[in-house]
């Protein structure tokens, strides 16, 4: 009899095992993001283009990225303060079951906004990474567009 009741311990302890969820297993790492181009600083004037050049990673499996790119001048609010600020946003999915994609992408800046000259100044540049856990990664730079951007530190 004992014998049978430490055969059906163990059974029980291997089938209850066997049986737990797979929680342990879920994604909770944020991807990875390098952003080699544009440089922190880097000058941009209006009509040309922003070359964006970077690596994002995930340990698992990437779904998409975001660039955002807006004006710094509002304190942060990211509000609307001017109609001739540049505002630039896009997502983009990544296919497969991709970890490493290189990113590559190529903004053009407008010279002008509703027929008025753009407005010089410093922004905000984003990459947004999302892995397919929903898992998300981002990173800034700043940036100067303007017609003086000669002056500004390039990358």
């Amino acid at each position: 009899m004992k014998k049978l009741a430490l055969y059906t311990s163990i059974i029980a302890s291997v089938l209850f095992t066997s049986c737990s969820s797979d929680d342990n297993n879920v994604d909770t790492q944020k991807p990875e993001i390098t952003l080699l181009e544009p440089g922190d600083h880097e000058g941009f004037l209006p009509g040309s283009e922003i070359h964006i050049e970077g690596l994002i990673t995930d340990n698992e499996a990437l779904a998409s990225y975001k660039i955002e790119i807006h004006a710094a001048e509002d304190g942060h609010t990211h509000g609307r303060r001017s109609t001739n600020y540049f505002q630039y946003e896009q997502t983009f999915q990544i296919t497969e079951n991709t970890k490493v994609y290189e990113l590559h992408r190529h903004v053009e800046i407008p010279e002008n906004i509703n027929g008025e000259t753009l407005t010089n100044g410093h922004y905000h540049l984003g990459i947004f990474a999302l892995d397919k856990a929903g898992n998300q990664q981002q990173v800034f730079t700043e940036i100067y567009i303007g017609n003086d951007a000669e002056e500004h530190i390039h990358g």
